[in-house]
């Protein structure tokens, strides 16, 4: 596990420090805010996951990357891209993908079609908030022995995979513009009380 952490450790230490290099170069004074019909491509890792009131209890034992002995925040190694197309100023649409590997390690996906709001602007900073239809699905757990139909899943099940569908999810999201092209980005998605989904990148305008 310790190799993961430090794993972690060392994406994140990079992101940041490639994000800060490119800051220091540019000037600020060519950035322009998005405008309608900007189209942003976000590629970003993914991440990590905290649990709020700590891991299912009789599946901790199964979550290999946890990085502490509740569980309250585990390593989800992946990938997740994102197309965002500007409407206006503070609007934009975006489609989302991820592959990942679980708290349990096994393989999950999820795609994700939202409307995002730029709620706050300060300088290069921005804050959004995006919701829309989210379908989630993972290997099915019931490979496990101590495994029992939580609330999350609950019986769905298909072909070995379990699914779940939300009409409405929710995103949150930090983005700092490096330049005229390129961001920033750190993403948040709740899925509270259970858990909060975490992952970090870059968007590039085209």
């Amino acid at each position: 596990m310790s190799r993961f952490i430090r794993l972690s450790a060392t994406v994140f230490s990079a992101l940041i420090f490639l994000a800060a290099s490119l800051s220091a170069q540019t000037d600020k004074k060519n950035i322009a805010p998005p405008q309608k019909g900007d189209n942003y491509l976000t590629l970003q890792w993914f991440g990590w996951t905290y649990h709020p009131g700590g891991g299912a209890v009789k599946m901790v034992k199964y979550y290999p990357l946890k990085l502490d002995p509740k569980a309250y925040f585990v390593i989800n190694p992946g990938i997740e891209a994102k197309y965002d197309y500007q409407l206006s100023k503070r609007f934009f649409l975006r489609g989302s993908g991820a592959y990942y590997k679980d708290c349990a390690y096994v393989n999950a996906f999820f795609v994700h079609a939202a409307i995002h709001y730029r709620v706050i602007k300060l300088g290069r900073h921005s804050f959004n908030a995006g919701v829309g239809p989210l379908l989630s699905l993972r290997e099915d757990w019931h490979q496990f022995d101590t495994y029992k139909d939580y609330d999350f899943y609950g019986k769905r099940v298909w072909r070995g995979w379990q699914y779940r569908f939300w009409p409405v999810g929710v995103e949150l999201e930090y983005i700092f513009q490096i330049n005229t092209r390129w961001d920033f980005q750190y993403s948040v998605a709740p899925g509270y009380p259970g858990f909060i989904v975490s992952s970090i990148g870059f968007r590039y305008k085209l």
